[in-house]
């Protein structure tokens, strides 16, 4: 069974047969949770405290927590979000 991803869609091929499995929300929040781990390690491994310049301190790994955020949000895709928002309002309204 070979497993790859596109379009944010798990796609499983087996015996030659395509079967796309779509991510559930909690899946997005996890793939954003690791987006920001991911970017806040890179981070924190090549910098210092932008205040003591000690590699390792408390304040530095959080200000890399922070930059490791804005990262994960800025490369997060907003379009399925916002869709998923729609629907569910649109379904209480209707």
């Amino acid at each position: 069974m070979d497993t790859h991803i596109e379009h944010n869609h798990n796609s499983e091929i087996n015996n030659g047969e395509v079967k796309t499995v779509k991510l559930s929300p909690l899946g997005y929040v996890i793939k954003l949770f690791a987006k920001w781990f991911g970017f806040t390690s890179l981070y924190a491994a090549f910098s210092v405290c932008p205040f003591c310049g000690q590699q390792g301190c408390p304040v530095g790994i959080g200000s890399a927590s922070i930059i490791g955020a804005f990262f994960a949000l800025i490369f997060s895709d907003w379009k399925i979000l916002f869709s998923y928002i729609k629907n569910k309002l649109k379904k209480k309204n209707e």
